[in-house]
């Protein structure tokens, strides 16, 4: 890859600002944050849980120095990189840790005075609460991740016990936990629960020949009010993201999968079980 200059990029910021000198004494790479305002150097080995005066709280690296070198454009020094990653949200730190594996000098470009994209934890007048996803599905990618980023000892995983609640009509209603709770939760209504099981036994429309999104995708198999009461809270707890334009495939690749293997969600579930028996998964060690 060849080496590019930020100064290159005009139309990625509006104002520059003389980055310091650069220190040769650090030997691991550092990651450098930019917003419009201001170069920031921000990732590095050591961790920060600061909160700034917004009350939003940054759960990232600061780095005091990096290692890249330096090229004077307008008499001001920019440094020269292997990578710029445009978009400090999730993916684009995500992609920036990964091949930072390969191209040390690398920077993360951002519009906004902080990083996290949707993933937002505020803190102010002593309440703690987050205004974006809050939560993740733990998968080994993620797990894997979230190690070697330093994280093992700070993440919290959730209660599979702890009751779940949905705001709904002015009022908190339990999430059905198991399956024994189905028949008695009143998030739905009984027509809604009866759709719902005709549905995941695959008494419902045949999947369409295009890749459906995560509202088309459940609408079609498990009906309207599973969507709009149960599914289309959850994808703003994980994802922060519109399910009518969150690819089905994508995001819940698991459960899309049980329709293809097994003609329908039931009958993929059985099917998954019966291998999953026979082939069991090494214990998860990130």
């Amino acid at each position: 890859m060849t080496t590019t200059a930020v100064a290159n990029h005009p139309s990625i910021f509006t104002h520059r600002s003389p980055l310091p000198s650069p220190s040769s004494s650090s030997s691991s790479p550092s990651f450098l944050f930019l917003n419009r305002t201001n170069f920031i150097p921000y990732f590095s080995t050591s961790k920060s849980n600061s909160v700034n005066c917004n009350g939003w709280r940054t759960r990232c690296s600061v780095a005091k120095d990096y290692t890249v070198p330096p090229s004077k454009v307008d008499g001001n020094q920019f440094p020269e990189l292997d990578c710029v990653v445009v978009g400090a949200g999730i993916s684009g730190l995500c992609i920036a840790k990964v091949i930072s594996a390969n191209y040390p000098n690398l920077m993360v470009t951002e519009a906004r005075d902080r990083a996290g994209g949707n993933i937002t934890t505020v803190e102010r007048d002593g309440y703690l609460w987050e205004e974006g996803p809050n939560s993740f599905q733990p998968s080994d990618p993620m797990l894997t991740m979230a190690v070697d980023c330093g994280l093992k000892d700070d993440l919290v995983l959730g209660d599979p016990d702890a009751p779940r609640f949905v705001l709904w009509k002015d009022k908190l209603r339990p999430v059905p936990g198991k399956l024994t709770d189905l028949p008695f939760f009143d998030l739905m209504s009984i027509p809604g629960k009866l759709r719902a099981g005709f549905g995941a036994i695959g008494l419902r429309p045949s999947p369409p020949g295009y890749e459906e999104s995560v509202e088309q995708f459940v609408r079609r198999n498990l009906g309207a009010e599973v969507f709009e009461r149960l599914i289309e809270p959850f994808c703003s707890g994980v994802y922060a993201g519109d399910p009518s334009k969150l690819s089905m495939k994508a995001a819940f690749g698991k459960v899309w999968k049980l329709e293809q293997t097994g003609g329908s969600i039931i009958g993929g579930t059985f099917k998954a079980i019966k291998e999953r028996s026979s082939n069991p998964k090494p214990p998860r060690d990130p």
